[in-house]
């Protein structure tokens, strides 16, 4: 018999998953848009009529507050105790970063499973997360990615796609890392590269800063030194990589793009969350299969 999988909550990433999910189980669908399901996916139009399932899939993050679920089309508050309780005993449920809601698993004494940690999940994510970085300078920027002089910081997963699909499209491209290796990998690529150490002293040369390091390293100091007319773009997670109120002050251009593949490539990055997931239940054995 097919396991049972309900999909709550999210963003239009997760009705694409639960048409992926639904070639080899019975999938569920609670607050999410019809658009994006294809007929195999079960809507549920009220709560009440949610069945008892094996996988809990949320959305990331899980929850802002630890007692709803985040889920932006829904008609309906989603209650996460609501929705533990439609779990069985055994069930797993997988979500990306659960925060306050982890609390509530854990006392219910529910499995979890962070597919966002899970280092496979990453790398897969840095596809449409630095395509989708691309589309916004496009549509943010006065000019050509072609002759931009554009700043990368950090060389990890997104800033090693997106520093030399930048440098294909004919920009001058700058990759900042603390780390010597970091930034002779960012020069075997045909970038530039600088110390962050050097910040300040570089940072009113660029059109495009783009940052995608999860602290905060763009400081007033630095804004400071920032051209008025160039485009921050901000690619990390919370709490981000910016200075906000510093950068209200002095007026920058700053863009925060949260969530990004699930705005510009939802299904790619559904398939991806998807993968993840089918991926972690191969492993468990042959009661997921």
């Amino acid at each position: 018999m097919k396991k049972t999988i309900l999909v709550a909550g999210g963003d239009l990433r997760y009705g694409y998953a639960a048409q992926a999910l639904a070639e080899k189980f019975d999938v569920f669908a609670v607050g999410l848009a019809r658009q994006s399901l294809s007929e195999k996916i079960r809507l549920i139009e009220s709560p009440a009529e949610i069945p008892t399932c094996d996988i809990l899939i949320l959305p990331m993050p899980v929850s802002d507050d630890g007692v709803l679920v985040n889920a932006p089309f829904s008609q309906n508050n989603l209650s996460l105790n609501f929705l533990t309780a439609k779990l069985k005993s055994d069930g797993l449920a997988f979500g990306g970063k659960f925060g306050k809601a982890q609390k509530l698993f854990d006392e219910a004494n529910i499995e979890t499973i962070d597919y966002l940690a899970r280092e496979e999940m990453s790398t897969r994510n840095a596809v449409p997360t630095a395509e989708g970085a691309v589309q916004l300078m496009l549509e943010e920027m006065p000019r050509t990615i072609y002759g931009s002089r554009i700043l990368i910081l950090g060389f990890g997963r997104i800033g090693k796609y997106l520093a030399p699909l930048l440098y294909a499209m004919g920009a001058d491209v700058t990759v900042a890392a603390r780390d010597v290796v970091k930034r002779a990998q960012a020069e075997m690529t045909g970038c530039k590269s600088i110390a962050f150490t050097e910040l300040e002293s570089y940072a009113g040369e660029f059109d495009v800063i783009c940052n995608t390091v999860p602290a905060q390293v763009i400081t007033e100091n630095i804004l400071e030194k920032i051209s008025p007319d160039a485009l921050i773009l901000d690619l990390a997670s919370r709490p981000g990589g910016v200075d906000w109120e510093a950068a209200q002050t002095l007026g920058k251009r700053v863009v925060w793009a949260l969530s990004l593949p699930g705005k510009t490539a939802p299904v790619t990055a559904g398939e991806i969350i998807a993968t993840t997931i089918l991926h972690i239940l191969e492993e468990r054995g042959a009661d997921y299969a």
